[in-house]
């Protein structure tokens, strides 16, 4: 068993999520992976040994610059683990479908973050079930802005006012 952050995730989940992406590959036009740097080589290399010569799969080697950024912006709906909260946040700030996959063996702290997410109607489970062509709409994420927002009412609260 591995813990990627406070999640334990290991051969069984790596096995799990390949064959759910299987699955769901007749409903996508392709599948594209990246891995973080804190992703086990036992587990990278489970999900390129299954998905690797699929002609529908691109997965990043990890050289040359992290597609992640490029993934966000093309993609049209993403299936995420849950013990990233970092790529959870950037995925659900896109306003495009996100699917969680391994929250069941994640803490109680990552778990209220991704209740707070499904709350919003921003993420769903992922099952391997699912139509990946389906989309659904929600209010983007936007931090920034709404840490920015309380730092103005903040201010306006004392009567200070930014130039």
């Amino acid at each position: 068993m591995t813990f990627l952050g406070r999640c334990k995730y290991g051969a069984d989940l790596a096995n799990q999520l390949a064959a759910s992406l299987q699955n769901v590959l007749p409903t996508c036009g392709s599948l594209r992976l990246s891995f973080s740097r804190r992703t086990p080589k036992s587990v990278s290399d489970i999900l390129v040994g299954e998905l690797g010569k699929h002609p529908k799969v691109y997965i990043w080697n990890g050289e040359d610059p992290n597609p992640h950024m490029g993934h966000l912006a093309w993609g049209d709906a993403f299936v995420i683990t849950a013990d990233s909260v970092t790529m959870l946040s950037e995925a659900c700030s896109t306003g495009k479908p996100v699917y969680v996959f391994g929250t069941e063996l994640c803490t109680w702290k990552f778990a209220d973050f991704l209740k707070s997410l499904q709350n919003r109607g921003a993420v769903r489970p992922f099952t391997g079930k699912e139509n990946i062509a389906e989309s659904w709409n929600y209010s983007p994420l936007n931090d920034a802005k709404e840490a920015a927002d309380e730092v103005v009412k903040a201010l306006a609260e004392r009567r200070w006012r930014l130039q």
